[in-house]
């Protein structure tokens, strides 16, 4: 989302863009610290990581359906959508490191 926001969505405006851009540096940034613990071993660490980088893209989520208002219907949808994927993502690592520890 940071390098091409348009291969996720088709921004429409300057705002839509720059949304798509903080979020995938955001995501950069909780990834790399993700991946950093697990490549130490630190499996607590990668937890936190992991936890901090839900809980953010929840809030995304919520702030999205809230925002109509604020950016309007097109806009409001991407921001609603655009962390839908990483939700799920982490929902499916935390359900899979609850089956292997």
């Amino acid at each position: 989302m940071m390098l091409a926001p348009g291969r996720f969505f088709a921004p429409g405006s300057g705002t839509e863009t720059l949304l798509l851009k903080t979020i995938g540096i955001r995501d950069v940034v909780l990834g790399s610290g993700g991946l950093a613990a697990w490549a130490r071993g630190d499996n607590k660490e990668f937890q936190r990581w992991a936890a901090v980088g839900l809980t953010s893209d929840s809030a995304d989520f919520v702030l999205g359906l809230r925002s109509k208002p604020l950016v309007g219907t097109r806009s409001a949808l991407i921001a609603t959508f655009a962390p839908v994927p990483f939700i799920g993502a982490a929902l499916v690592g935390f359900v899979r490191s609850r089956r292997t520890g």
